[in-house]
């Protein structure tokens, strides 16, 4: 694209095209600055939402992602009775940026993250694929063929390559895959994992998914220091005994997530299947 013709009828002076060519320069610019925004020159955030709005302007709603007129995040898709569909993806993104770390200093920020979440099998004797919170780059894409175990976040290509994949994830995973933890039985393989820049988690604890009650909520916290480094998972269900999960990883962000991130949650199913819904979450970053 040219700003100017090669031809000119009628001659500028000097400052007359140093003030045009600026001008139309600012035009270009902003132009470009609506289409991607600069992240925004703070060091914390704070924000958190209580009920899922779908006219909410800071929320992404992707593929078979839904909001109901609850205010309940659904991540993957039902049918008109409610019940989960096969081979289905979903992913809500927050918009506002968050700075994990700061090219300049090299410094990490600390972080708090928390959501209520439930997974309900429905009728299904086998349960699948399960769930992730994640941090991600700015711009994001669901990547193909990411259904199943790849949870809408991973591209089977890629997927156990950490070189490859600039996230950050805590899985809620229900189904076995061959990268999963080994389990005596389909009913012991779900687990909680910490996933850096691969499918296949670095850190993983027990999850008594098929133990607990259909439509149960259970409450995650998220907890990174950066000082040491340490990233702390706990998930709780009110009211209901042994059904807790602790684990946590060493993990320098510096080395997997660009320095703006963006958080939300992803959702898959294969051949079987269960909801994915998600009530509510917050996180604060400071740097």
């Amino acid at each position: 694209m040219a700003f100017f013709s090669s031809k000119s009828y009628l001659p500028l002076s000097s400052p007359l095209k140093i003030f045009i060519s600026l001008l139309l320069l600012q035009l270009f610019n902003n132009s470009v600055n609506s289409q991607f925004p600069t992240p925004p020159d703070y060091e914390s955030v704070d924000f958190g939402v209580s009920s899922f709005d779908p006219n909410d302007p800071n929320l992404g709603i992707f593929s078979g992602a839904s909001i109901s007129n609850a205010g309940i995040l659904h991540l993957t898709e039902t049918d008109y009775q409610g019940k989960a569909l096969q081979n289905s993806v979903g992913r809500l993104v927050h918009g506002t940026p968050v700075h994990i770390w700061d090219r300049n200093t090299g410094n990490l920020a600390d972080f708090t993250a928390g959501f209520a979440f439930a997974v309900n099998p429905g009728d299904s004797e086998v349960r699948g694929d399960g769930f992730a919170f994640f941090l991600g780059p700015l711009r994001q894409d669901i990547p193909q063929n990411s259904t199943g175990g790849y949870l809408g976040l991973f591209d089977p290509k890629t997927a156990l390559d950490p070189s490859k994949n600039q996230i950050l994830a805590i899985e809620f995973d229900t189904f076995p895959n061959e990268w999963d933890p080994p389990a005596a039985t389909i009913t012991q393989a779900p687990h909680v994992g910490i996933d850096v820049g691969s499918v296949k988690s670095v850190a993983t604890a027990n999850w008594p998914a098929y133990s607990i009650p259909s439509f149960a909520v259970g409450s995650a916290s998220i907890n990174y220091n950066s000082e040491s480094k340490r990233l702390s998972v706990f998930v709780s269900y009110p009211g209901i005994s042994n059904a807790t999960v602790s684990l946590s990883a060493n993990v320098d962000l510096r080395s997997v997530l660009p320095e703006y991130v963006r958080v939300g949650f992803s959702a898959a199913t294969g051949d079987v299947v269960e909801t994915h819904d998600i009530f509510s979450f917050y996180l604060e970053n400071a740097l």
